[in-house]
């Protein structure tokens, strides 16, 4: 699943550049952007063509998020050990990819999950 393209993201931020062997990232953040849509609005068949704009626009900002700040993609439960010292490590998301999310409704947080996050099921 990836919401942009390489020459896209580079058109939209070209100050920043993704090598060849670092496109597994687009589908990283893409991931990560779908993860934060509600049910009932996701489609898991969009792709770089079929992509809503701001979900597009929400992954590729995530992915300057993480580039800008060298956050690594691991895993919540990830941590790092260095002697006696250990410190957890968490992939933070942008503040703004979640606004744009928000703002164009596709991320429903405060309503409760029977209206806006849950799928109905006819029985």
């Amino acid at each position: 699943m990836t919401f942009f393209t390489k020459d896209e993201f580079e058109t939209k931020y070209p100050y920043l550049e993704l090598a060849t062997n670092d496109t597994w990232k687009i589908e990283a953040v893409s991931e990560m952007i779908f993860a934060q849509v509600g049910l009932r609005y996701r489609n898991s068949y969009w792709d770089a063509e079929t992509a809503p704009k701001p979900i597009k626009d929400a992954s590729m900002e995530q992915l300057r998020f993480l580039l800008e700040y060298d956050m690594p993609f691991i895993d919540n439960r990830g941590s790092i050990k260095a002697g006696d010292m250990t410190s957890d490590l968490r992939t933070k998301y942008s503040e703004l990819a979640l606004n744009i999310l928000g703002n164009n409704g596709y991320l429903y947080r405060g309503n409760p999950i029977n209206q806006n996050m849950g799928l109905e099921i006819p029985f």
